[in-house]
């Protein structure tokens, strides 16, 4: 509990990055490059938590919103345009290309971190004003980076959804099985549960019981030990879990993905 409360306190405290940052990148530009790390985040968080997590425990902006914005917000719904798809495209295609445009123009690292502290310093701006007029965290419902981990998500849910789908489809299950077993035969007891516990319907002859199924083994099918398995008119003499798991291995439904 007191772990947890500790991390509560330090959270608090983490806004102090985003002004730390904003106030050296003005006098030493090259940090700039630093909020590379904060734009990548969100998008390799959403991808391997398939949540938001970053944007909401890590981002120091997100942070900054909820314990300085939120003592100054009038918490008013913002306009429903601000979360449109049509705008969260439009706003991130222009703050992209500007991006793209300052770093292509700029010659030397200096003048590339300035060119990300410079877009920093404007998006602040914008989710302050957003903050103070709407709720404190309006800016989040369009900000690029969380609209590319929102994207990221519902991609990793699709993948999900279609590696499950193709993990359910059944493949053909032997059929015709019959297995020539022995009374006191351990590797027939074995080859018998693993069988059933797959649930693979199978004939099973005793040739210590019945003495045509030990003449019909070893005349017909020219077997004289047991566990002898007959599949699909194929004869697999001598047969192992181990042997039987490879034999079966391309004609078993797939275990769902977990």
């Amino acid at each position: 509990m007191a772990k947890k409360e500790k991390n509560l306190s330090l959270r608090n405290y983490a806004w102090s990055i985003l002004v730390v940052f904003l106030i050296a990148g003005w006098f030493y530009p090259a940090i700039g490059l630093m909020a590379i790390v904060c734009m990548a985040a969100p998008i390799i968080v959403a991808a391997f938590s398939g949540k938001r997590k970053w944007c909401a425990l890590f981002c120091p902006r997100g942070i900054f919103n909820d314990v300085i914005l939120k003592k100054i917000t009038r918490n008013v719904k913002p306009p429903a345009f601000l979360t449109s798809t049509a705008f969260k495209v439009g706003f991130f295609v222009f703050l992209m290309a500007n991006l793209i445009i300052g770093l292509i123009g700029a010659d030397t690292i200096a003048e590339a971190g300035f060119v990300f502290v410079r877009l920093v310093s404007v998006t602040t701006a914008i989710a302050i004003v957003l903050g103070f007029y709407y709720q404190q965290r309006a800016w989040c419902g369009f900000c690029p980076m969380g609209f590319l981990a929102s994207l990221t998500i519902r991609w990793k849910q699709k993948f999900n959804k279609k590696r499950q789908e193709k993990n359910q489809k059944l493949r053909p299950v032997p059929h015709n099985i019959t297995l020539y077993t022995g009374s006191t035969c351990p590797p027939c007891l074995e080859v018998k549960e693993y069988l059933t516990k797959k649930g693979i319907k199978f004939n099973e002859k005793n040739i210590d019981q019945d003495k045509e199924a030990r003449q019909e083994m070893v005349s017909i099918y020219k077997s004289t030990a047991v566990p002898t398995l007959i599949m699909d008119g194929k004869i697999h003499k001598n047969i192992t879990v181990n042997k039987l798991e490879q034999l079966l291995k391309d004609k078993l439904p797939e275990k769902k993905a977990s």
